[in-house]
């Protein structure tokens, strides 16, 4: 009996915390909902699209480290590391996510596709002619996206600089 009591006691304790848990989430939520000026809608479509695309950094990240040909791109394009700083830019404002559509629903599963793509053919570990054509121009692809998606970075990365630059002027104006 006694240790049905202990068993109760403990669910009812761990019950408890995770309502917590639930309630502090939710709170969380409705405050970066408010603060971004966010329909439910939008809310919604912002938490599935970042979903998805956390899961394709991931798998980006995960491809790369599988061949050096595919970090010394990653080295030299810095593709993967613009993903992440875009992912963090749209956390910081989901109404970029307009903006930044080509990212999402293209550059950003297109070289997913693409380094997976390449990973199969290497582990194939046939070499012929047409083999390493097919080879070079998936990395030629890959190398491409990546540099967009770092411009693409680069170009936020300008706006916010002149943003910055601007309020500086109108500051020292007054």
């Amino acid at each position: 009996m006694k240790i049905l009591g202990l068993f109760v006691l403990l669910v009812l304790i761990k019950g408890i915390e995770y309502f917590k848990r639930m309630y502090t989430y939710k709170k969380r939520i409705k405050t970066y909902q408010k603060h971004n000026c966010l329909t439910s809608d939008e809310l919604l479509l912002f938490k599935e699209t970042m979903s998805i695309t956390k899961k394709q950094i991931i798998l980006f990240e995960t491809t790369i480290s599988k061949s050096k040909v595919l970090m010394k791109i990653e080295t030299k394009e810095k593709g993967l590391q613009s993903s992440k700083l875009l992912f963090d830019e749209l956390m910081k404002h989901p109404k970029e996510m307009t903006e930044l559509e080509q990212f999402l629903y293209i550059k950003l599963p297109g070289i997913v596709e693409a380094t997976e793509k390449f990973i199969q053919i290497q582990n194939a570990q046939l070499s012929t002619s047409e083999i390493e054509k097919s080879k070079a121009r998936v990395l030629e692809t890959i190398s491409s996206i990546s540099a967009s998606i770092t411009d693409e970075y680069e170009e936020i990365i300008q706006e916010d600089s002149e943003d910055i630059y601007l309020t500086k002027k109108l500051i020292e104006g007054k």
